[in-house]
């Protein structure tokens, strides 16, 4: 494997992210059975990485669709006004909408993907509406209803990820 992109990680860092990645709920002792350290070591060195905002949170991996009956919305946005003042009330705006539960600038053709869910098809169509609305930021979008999940980053193979991509 190349060399972290992270100059002070190492192979024991890269075990504690994987074994936090498969399991946040491991115990200090598991961990260090994991990574062959003490498990004072081992909180520190993940002590190290939040404080590196390496590890940015611990969470759990909640299924939305079990919980409540929602549907999930992919949306592509595209902004008639790309300055970066607007980027940016745009973003400001999407972060306070509950709903839209993930949101990624992007490079090409669009400037924006976001998942938003709701409970049906014109419950989505009254959040957008409201977002559209609000602020004087214009733009516009296509949505994918999604029809089923595949496959989500909890629980990648941190490591096999690593080992595959230049870092």
């Amino acid at each position: 494997m190349s060399q972290p992109i992270h100059p002070k990680l190492d192979r024991l860092d890269l075990k504690i992210l994987a074994a936090l990645n498969r399991n946040a709920r491991m115990t200090k002792t598991q961990m260090s059975d994991e990574v062959g350290l003490s498990a004072t070591r081992c909180t520190e060195r993940m002590q190290r990485l939040e404080r590196a905002s390496i590890i940015r949170g611990y969470h759990a991996d909640i299924d939305l669709r079990l919980l409540a009956r929602l549907s999930f919305f992919i949306v592509q946005v595209s902004l008639f006004d790309t300055t970066p003042a607007r980027m940016r009330q745009f973003e400001q705006l999407v972060a306070r909408v509950d709903v839209v539960i993930s949101c990624q600038a992007v490079l090409g053709t669009v400037d924006y993907v976001m998942v938003v869910v709701a409970s049906s098809t014109e419950s989505f169509q009254t959040i957008m509406d409201d977002i559209s609305q609000r602020e004087g930021v214009k733009f516009e979008y296509v949505t994918f209803p999604v029809a089923r999940h595949v496959k989500s980053a909890h629980g990648i193979s941190l490591l096999s990820l690593l080992s595959q991509v230049e870092v």
